[in-house]
């Protein structure tokens, strides 16, 4: 479990520290002050920095996206992946890059760019060498810049910065050992939730074994009636060559017919999303952004009483963002059931920086008894 966490050079911000952690913690602050930046952070410290994370991330916020007309430049320092640094801008060879990882921690990942020539090493056989900016060789054909990400004394390539988001992909598909080396296993419940496709592969792991009556019974907190769960084929979907066309269904005490879940409304969906990806959590990471997405003020409470106890039954550790109070209200009262779970911490934007202001559980409650702004 992360014990406190730091972050430089990375999308909004340039440095920040969180000193202190709990099993769950919740994340809040003023529209672009970074809230969903914290929550990408984690997940590429969790990936050790895997490929296809910074890809998704890149794509998720469209940053890929061309002009019409213009055609994919070569040049390394246009790499869509710029935008995941601080500036959107990449650093030059041998200056500092993005640093994730816990506060004065052995186990901080560092991505940054470096150079490489081939070279004949000291046995005569023509290898990619590191080089720095003042041992480039005249001969600048074979100059090659690489995103690298380093850890201790480890360094590990990347991926071209010449090359497009497709072509990483392809090359590594076709080349490469698919497995990501993970710090953490973990889980993202986005604000639009997760695709029918991802959330039926979590359902497969949860059925028929001990975690399902967990999910059965949270779901029941909005209709005491659910009786059951089961993903199923949705032929409609697939004449279309949709390719997710498996969808969940419920089961509705004294109702013949099974239910979309879709169909059940968006509290019962999104309290689905957020359990099933709990339980697929274990002794790993979720992340959850917007948290109250769909969920009536009335319920948040119960649902962070039942995020305190499975995460704790299962050891996760749970990062989730919110914008509202009733939100932070429901999460307080959990909090102070299990005081030595929680954490809670603002995001603020403080000149050309941002800044965390952390809160105890005794503070906390005192500004919500206050009716003081802490969102």
């Amino acid at each position: 479990m992360l014990k406190s966490f730091q972050i430089q050079n990375f999308r909004l911000f340039q440095h920040l520290e969180v000193s202190k952690l709990g099993r769950v913690n919740l994340i809040v602050g003023k529209n672009n002050s970074g809230k969903s930046t914290f929550l990408e952070a984690v997940a590429i410290y969790a990936s050790n920095a895997f490929y296809q994370v910074l890809l998704d991330l890149i794509e998720s916020r469209q940053e890929t996206w061309l002009r019409g007309g213009q055609i994919y430049s070569p040049s390394f320092f246009m790499n869509p992946i710029r935008h995941l640094f601080f500036g959107r801008k990449l650093p030059n060879i041998e200056e500092n890059g993005i640093v994730l990882g816990e506060i004065e921690s052995g186990n901080n990942i560092h991505l940054s760019v470096a150079a490489y020539q081939n070279k004949q090493d000291n046995e005569g056989t023509l290898r990619k060498i590191r080089t720095s900016e003042t041992e480039i060789d005249d001969d600048l054909s074979n100059l090659e810049f690489f995103l690298i990400v380093e850890e201790g004394k480890r360094t590990r390539r990347l991926f071209g910065l010449d090359k497009n988001i497709k072509d990483i992909r392809r090359s590594y598909t076709i080349y490469e050992r698919m497995e990501p080396d993970l710090k953490y296993i973990w889980q993202l419940v986005r604000t639009e939730n997760v695709s029918d496709r991802k959330l039926a592969a979590l359902w497969d792991l949860t059925s028929l074994t001990d975690l399902e009556s967990e999910v059965i019974s949270a779901l029941r907190l909005i209709d005491n009636r659910v009786s059951g769960v089961a993903f199923v084929e949705d032929i409609s979907r697939s004449r279309t060559r949709e390719p997710d066309n498996r969808i969940p269904l419920v089961k509705i005490k004294d109702i013949d017919e099974p239910l979309p879940l879709k169909s059940m409304g968006d509290g019962m969906s999104r309290l689905f999303h957020i359990v099933v990806a709990l339980v697929n959590s274990r002794n790993g990471l979720l992340l959850i952004d917007e948290f109250e997405n769909g969920l009536h003020w009335s319920v948040q409470p119960l649902v962070w009483e039942i995020v305190f106890q499975l995460s704790e039954k299962l050891n996760v550790q749970v990062f989730a963002t919110t914008h509202s109070r009733d939100c932070i209200e429901g999460f307080d009262k959990a909090w102070n059931k299990y005081p030595e779970l929680g954490a809670f911490f603002r995001l603020d934007v403080k000149g050309n920086s941002i800044k965390a202001t952390e809160y105890t559980s005794e503070t906390l409650t005192d500004a919500i008894d206050m009716d003081v702004e802490v969102r």
